[in-house]
């Protein structure tokens, strides 16, 4: 998606402020060069000249902006991630821990906590993946985190799924659902929840439960603190692991998390 009219792009305006950053660097710097008594502030030719400086620089030199936007990225990119990892740690048990949350495998050692959306098409391709890893590795502890971001049917989606958790079905249920191609509708949805076993009229009734409610408004609220944007995301220790990762790095944090 392009940027709006008379909007500058995100790197256009990281060099502009670069730029001005220079600009003010070698203004102090002259300013203190200054004679004692003398004004601290530019003439205007001083700032013209420091202008020009800077410009031509920058024109014989233009890998200076590429190599600072780049290094600046990095350093955004890493307190960002500093940040999310300290909010996993302050939000842990409300991650892990919440007792209205499916589980698989709950005396597992390592817990992975996943966020997902019924509606989304990287968490259905991920799903099977994810299904051997929990059936495989019975120490694998799994969080399922329903976050129906995209639209009234992801929500359905999501309500069904937890309100099935009272007839014991929430994990085969789940799986199912991940496995619907196309777009999905309530009819869909509660097809595939009579394919699994379930009482569609109790499921219905249960889907109109406040706990239910409760349960997608903190995951939304969770999501919100670390923060997470989109769908999937997985938390594995103290690490954010965002969209459809290759489920061998998932299995190398698995590990790591394990000390080995």
């Amino acid at each position: 998606m392009g940027n709006p009219p008379g909007r500058l792009s995100r790197p256009v305006q990281l060099a502009l402020a670069l730029l001005s950053a220079v600009i003010l660097i070698v203004g102090v710097v002259v300013a203190n060069r200054q004679p004692p008594g003398e004004p601290t502030a530019l003439s205007p030719a001083q700032s013209a000249a420091v202008r020009t400086l800077v410009r031509d620089y920058i024109h014989d030199h233009p890998e200076v902006i590429s190599d600072a936007l780049k290094a600046l990225v990095k350093k955004q990119r890493a307190a960002e991630e500093e940040r999310q990892k300290t909010n996993i740690r302050v939000l842990a048990k409300q991650l892990k821990h919440d007792p209205d949350t499916p589980v698989a495998n709950g005396d597992g050692d390592v817990t992975i906590v996943e966020f997902f959306d019924y509606e989304c098409p990287y968490c259905k391709a991920m799903a099977p993946k994810l299904h051997d890893l929990i059936e495989t590795d019975k120490k694998v502890r799994f969080v399922f985190k329903d976050y129906p971001v995209l639209g009234p049917i992801s929500d359905f989606a999501a309500r069904a799924a937890l309100a099935a958790r009272k007839q014991g079905k929430y994990i085969p249920f789940h799986f199912a659902m991940m496995g619907v191609r196309g777009q999905m509708n309530e009819d869909m949805v509660l097809a595939t929840a009579s394919e699994v076993g379930i009482d569609v009229a109790r499921l219905q009734k249960d889907m109109a439960a406040p706990e239910i409610d409760q349960i997608i408004e903190r995951n939304k609220s969770l999501a919100d603190k670390i923060p997470i944007k989109g769908t999937p995301n997985f938390i594995i220790g103290e690490t954010l692991v965002p969209g459809a990762a290759d489920i061998s790095y998932i299995k190398e944090l698995i590990a790591k998390a394990r000390g080995r």
